[in-house]
C-alpha cells in the first residue's frame, strides 16, 4: 500500500464525524468506555509515581482527556495528533490552563518528529501504534526525542484479549494470527477469515458464494470504507520492538476488562473482577498477556 495514500486515509478516518465521539467517550458505560478508563488509570498510576514536574509528549491525544489530567498535576504537556477536529476538541477541553503550559498540534508520528534530540522526560503513546506505517521508525524517533534515562509508556490494544478465545470465529482468527505471523488485522468474521487471508486460494466459487451469503459467516464483518489496515500488536511484539530500538523494559503490565463487559453489574462483572485480582498474583500473572491493553514502560 502506498505510504502517502495510507497517511491520507488515516487522517480522513480520524477527521470523520464518527471520531467526534472522543470528546465524551470516557463518560460512557459500555465496554469501550471501561477499557479506555482502565487504560488511562494505569498510565496515570505510573505517571504519578514520579513527584517531579515533567516535560511530557503524548502521541495521539484523542479528545485531550489524559492531557487534561496531566496538566492538572502541573506537568508541561506537548501533544500531536493526526486529527484536526480532535485537536480543536483537546484545546477546548484544556483552555482553563495557561497556553504556555501546553501545546496541541496536528501531526503524524509516521514522519520525523519536529522536536530536538533529548528534550522530553516522558513520552506517552496509547492505542495509536496500530496506525503506524513503520513501528520501528516510530520507536526510534521516540528514543531520539527522549532525554537520557527518560521513559516511554506504550499502552497498546492487545490482539489476544481473553474474551476473543470464547467464540469460535474470534478464536480461529487469533490462532491464524499466531501461526501465520500476520502483520495486519482482518474483521472478526469467518467471511474475512476464509476470503481475506491465504486460505482464500482454497475456496472455490460455490463455497465463496455460500460464505458471502451466510448470516453466521458475516457476523462481525464490516466493509472498510478507508483504504488502510490496522497493525497487530501483543505483549511480546511490543517488548521486542522496544529492545530493537535500544530501550530497556522496566515494567510489563496490562489492564482489563478481561471479559466483554461495561459498567453494568452482572455475574460477568464479578468474574472479571476476580480475574483482575488473580492477574496480580505471581502464579497467575500470565493472565496479563490476555488483558484488553498491554502497558509496557521502557527506559532510554
Amino acid at each position: 500500500m502506498n505510504k502517502i495514500l495510507k497517511e491520507k486515509e488515516i487522517k480522513r478516518w480520524w477527521d470523520s464525524k464518527r471520531q467526534l465521539r472522543w470528546q465524551n467517550i470516557y463518560e460512557g458505560k459500555d465496554y469501550s468506555s471501561l477499557a479506555l478508563n482502565n487504560r488511562e488509570f494505569k498510565i496515570l498510576y505510573y505517571l504519578n509515581k514520579n513527584n517531579k514536574k515533567l516535560n511530557i509528549l503524548e502521541i495521539g491525544f484523542g479528545g485531550g482527556q489524559l492531557a487534561y489530567k496531566i496538566l492538572k498535576k502541573g506537568h508541561h504537556y506537548t501533544g500531536i495528533d493526526v486529527s484536526s477536529n480532535l485537536t480543536k476538541i483537546a484545546n477546548a477541553k484544556c483552555k482553563k490552563y495557561q497556553k504556555k503550559n501546553f501545546n496541541f498540534s496536528v501531526g503524524s508520528f509516521n514522519k520525523k518528529l519536529k522536536f530536538k534530540n533529548n528534550c522530553f522526560d516522558l513520552v506517552i503513546m496509547a492505542g495509536v501504534l496500530q496506525y503506524s506505517s513503520d513501528p520501528k521508525f516510530v520507536f526510534n524517533e521516540i528514543n531520539r526525542v527522549l532525554k537520557e534515562k527518560g521513559e516511554f509508556i506504550c499502552a497498546q490494544t492487545n490482539v489476544f484479549k481473553l474474551h476473543f478465545f470464547f467464540k469460535l470465529r474470534t478464536l480461529l482468527i487469533r490462532l491464524y494470527y499466531f501461526l501465520s505471523k500476520e502483520e495486519y488485522e482482518i474483521n472478526d468474521s469467518l467471511r474475512s477469515f476464509f476470503l481475506e487471508t491465504k486460505l482464500k486460494k482454497y475456496v472455490n466459487k460455490n463455497l465463496k458464494k455460500f460464505i458471502t451469503n451466510n448470516k453466521y459467516c458475516n457476523k462481525g464483518y464490516s466493509v472498510n470504507k478507508f483504504d488502510f489496515k490496522k497493525r497487530i500488536f501483543f505483549r511480546k511484539k511490543l517488548i521486542n520492538l522496544g529492545k530493537q530500538n535500544n530501550f530497556t523494559v522496566i515494567t510489563k503490565d496490562a489492564c482489563g476488562p478481561y471479559l466483554q463487559i461495561g459498567y453494568k453489574f452482572s455475574i460477568y462483572a464479578i468474574f472479571n473482577y476476580i480475574l483482575e485480582i488473580f492477574s496480580n498474583i505471581f502464579f497467575f500473572r500470565f493472565l496479563k498477556k490476555f488483558g484488553e491493553s498491554q502497558i509496557i514502560i521502557f527506559k532510554k
